[in-house]
């Protein structure tokens, strides 16, 4: 049981206490588990952990001294004034976030094949936010919990083995694949967030944070091709909403090999996501039949489409992509050299490669992309998050690099 004290809070609600417990059964130790396994355990695991990441006392009423001044002609002096900074909230607690887990850890055929699985249940409560007061009014802002739950529930497994392992070659694949649903639940109210910039796209947005909904959903308007005229027509008419995807990816990979032959040895890694969408502020703000009569650069495919320079770059599915992908991450060849020196016993040379290449159907720069574009549109809560939004985002480098390690 964790005690945690912090200052950030008021009243009774300084301290916060986590507990946790976690229990496990090495059932491999049992006479009813077959010999092939060489390990076989349970877990069962939970835990309550604590957020304070807010400004120092934002939960007291406070007051900023202005400093005085000297006006007109210099005969006439002003004294400093009290102004308000926030409402106070004696009652602003811990962000909570408590976690479920049930494991099972399993080796086969003298640990020649490893791995693990898991499920999990995630819950965040007491959502910490900065929140805005209604105007007029005499402070501008307080802090408050949010009685809303933010929950993520999936399933991983993580697999090990050695399909090799002689004395001069060796062979070791690993790898992992997981499965995370997110829902946020008990929201009164919504919060639309994810600006979009660009001409005629003042005050837009694309996503919205709202009960029984993951979290940034996307909220646009369901594109359905142009008419006869080149404008826009929206299945439903023209208004945003659900359109059922967001940009959190619901599977996650990863792939890694190692082969070792002698001194010699070869790794690479693969990561990837799956069922996340980006949504592109670029083709929104830039590639499309109005911004290319006015003058801007656009891709090869704007000037073909039927659709007319007149037409409102309005927020839709159409600017709205897969970003799946899997990527080569990581690949390293490496070489050991026993030295026969007094001084230098071994020399390891290695070359790598990073971020070599990307299959993906996402057709811009990079899927895997965020870009910071919080809003708050109306709503009374400031700096609302967001993700998967792409806006003249810089790719990430392709990099080579080679490596001298001595051992003395």
């Amino acid at each position: 049981l964790r005690g945690d004290g912090s200052t950030r809070f008021g009243g009774a609600n300084k301290y916060g206490y986590f507990p946790s417990f976690a229990f496990k059964w090495r059932l491999s130790d049992e006479s009813f588990v077959p010999e092939l396994f060489s390990d076989l355990s349970l877990r069962v695991g939970y835990g309550v952990t604590g957020n304070q990441q807010i400004p120092h006392n934002v939960y007291t009423d406070r007051q900023r001294f202005s400093n005085a001044s000297i006006n007109g002609p210099a005969d006439n002096v002003n004294n400093g004034s009290l102004s308000p900074v926030s409402f106070s909230n004696p009652n602003l607690k811990w962000e909570q976030t408590a976690q479920s887990n049930l494991g099972l850890d399993f080796a086969l055929f003298d640990s020649k094949i490893r791995g693990s699985l898991d499920f999990y249940n995630k819950s965040t409560t007491n959502l910490l936010a900065l929140v805005y007061a209604a105007q007029p009014a005499s402070n501008p802002f307080v802090y408050k919990n949010l009685p809303a739950t933010i929950t993520n529930k999936g399933v991983e497994l993580v697999l090990e083995g050695n399909p090799i392992n002689g004395q001069d070659f060796r062979w070791t694949l690993g790898g992992n694949v997981s499965y995370n649903k997110n829902l946020v639940s008990n929201l009164h109210t919504f919060y639309n967030t994810g600006e979009i910039n660009g001409q005629g796209l003042s005050g837009a947005y694309c996503e919205r944070i709202a009960d029984g909904q993951p979290l940034y959903a996307f909220f646009v308007r369901e594109f359905a091709g142009y008419n006869a005229a080149g404008i826009a027509q929206y299945a439903g008419g023209d208004v945003q909403k659900f359109v059922g995807k967001g940009p959190l990816p619901k599977w996650n990979l990863g792939i890694n090999n190692t082969f070792v032959y002698k001194n010699l040895d070869f790794n690479f890694f693969f990561s990837g996501q799956m069922g996340q969408y980006v949504y592109s502020n670029t083709a929104n703000a830039y590639f499309t039949a109005g911004s290319l009569a006015n003058g801007r650069n656009t891709t090869k495919d704007v000037p073909t489409t039927t659709e007319d320079k007149l037409n409102a770059p309005d927020v839709s599915t159409r600017f709205l992509y897969n970003a799946s992908f899997l990527r080569l991450q990581n690949l390293t060849l490496g070489y050991n050299w026993k030295v026969k020196s007094t001084a230098i016993t071994n020399l390891r040379f290695t070359i790598t490669g990073q971020n070599l290449f990307v299959i993906t159907k996402y057709p811009f720069q990079d899927p895997e992309v965020s870009i910071n574009k919080q809003q708050t549109l109306g709503r009374e809560i400031a700096g609302i998050p967001n993700a998967g939004i792409d806006y003249t985002t810089y790719p990430r480098a392709r990099t080579f690099s080679f490596g001298i390690a001595a051992t003395f």
